[in-house]
């Protein structure tokens, strides 16, 4: 039994660092893993690197081919829109649950933190901004107080913050959006917070599916 556990603790460690690798870019998209050099590396045997690239083939950041080559996920243009779209509806739906029961409190301190970040902004800070923006985004989904759907959206989180990192807007010009948000959060009106999340996933849409046109007219004018 001791042992059982063991090795269970050991697949969890290797799965861990093994994500930490690609989500910091530490393994690039399309690079193929050595195995045998990574679990040297590791130092652990191939069976729980196997055991680990198999979960996070599940998670969409590992291909694994017919012959067994793992390579780091590489996502198109379209299906990184496609996940911001799949975003786009589950967020959705966590804001008009969270709306019925959401910690007032916690958006009177998201409302100022975001005041802070766009202060940061106007100093050629972004990155502020961009945390803010993440831990509110994913405070909704915990407060919508289902399980299952925040499992579901936060999977679609860690995607973008490994294949499209940083605002695809520009703060200026999301700040209002979320205060508004928060205005229909504060006020418990689940419709009008749907509404509000839904638009503003759907105006980085907007964004990407031009940016994708013109990568393809580029593209056929060579």
């Amino acid at each position: 039994m001791d042992v059982k556990v063991k090795y269970e603790n050991l697949d969890r460690l290797v799965y861990r660092k093994l994500k930490e690798m690609i989500l910091n870019r530490q393994l690039k998209a399309g690079e193929k893993i050595i195995q045998e050099q990574l679990a040297k590396r590791m130092g652990v045997s191939r069976t729980p690197l196997r055991r680990a690239l198999s979960q996070l083939e599940k998670e969409h950041l590992v291909e694994i081919t017919d012959r067994g080559d793992a390579y780091v996920k590489k996502f198109s243009q379209e299906e990184i829109i496609a996940i911001y779209e799949i975003r786009e509806v589950l967020e959705g739906l966590a804001c008009r649950r969270a709306a019925l029961s959401i910690d007032k409190d916690k958006l009177v301190f998201f409302r100022e933190l975001y005041k802070k970040a766009l202060e940061s902004v106007k100093g050629g800070n972004w990155r502020d901004y961009e945390k803010v923006d993440e831990k509110f985004h994913l405070f909704l989904i915990e407060s919508s107080g289902i399980s299952l759907l925040q499992d579901m959206v936060k999977s679609f989180y860690v995607l973008i913050s490994r294949y499209a990192r940083g605002l695809v807007r520009p703060p200026e010009e999301t700040f209002a959006e979320h205060m508004a948000i928060i205005d229909a959060l504060e006020k418990g009106d689940s419709e009008l917070a749907e509404k509000l999340v839904r638009e503003h996933t759907q105006k980085s849409v907007k964004i990407l599916k031009k940016q994708l046109e013109e990568n393809r007219d580029r593209e056929e004018r060579r």
